[in-house]
């Protein structure tokens, strides 16, 4: 499936960036400790490579560790600190997604 424009242009922004720091939401935190892996939502954590995995996935980020300690996950599930050159761009991308997802059931 060919990318949105507009998540084509800011998934190509962000690989210009990588790595990007961030921090695991809450919600992907709980998610992640009932499948056995721990992250603490206070815990930076590196954005080593994007891709788009097409309108029912989005923006989709691997997150850095060694080979065995890889994950995947959502750009919606990532906070962006403040200061970070797109973070208004993710913010705005990441608030639409969630409304399309929400608008979807």
């Amino acid at each position: 499936m060919k990318p949105k424009k507009e998540s084509g242009t800011l998934l190509e922004e962000m690989k210009q960036y990588l790595p990007i720091p961030a921090r695991p939401t809450k919600e992907i935190c709980k998610a992640s400790s009932q499948e056995g892996r721990h992250l603490d939502p206070n815990q930076e954590i590196d954005i080593v490579d994007v891709f788009d995995s097409g309108d029912t996935g989005g923006i989709v980020c691997v997150i850095g560790g060694d080979e065995k300690q890889l994950l995947v996950i959502s750009l919606t599930h990532l906070i962006i600190k403040p200061d970070h050159p797109l973070s208004d761009k993710i913010a705005a991308y990441q608030k639409k997604r969630v409304r399309r997802l929400r608008r979807r059931g």
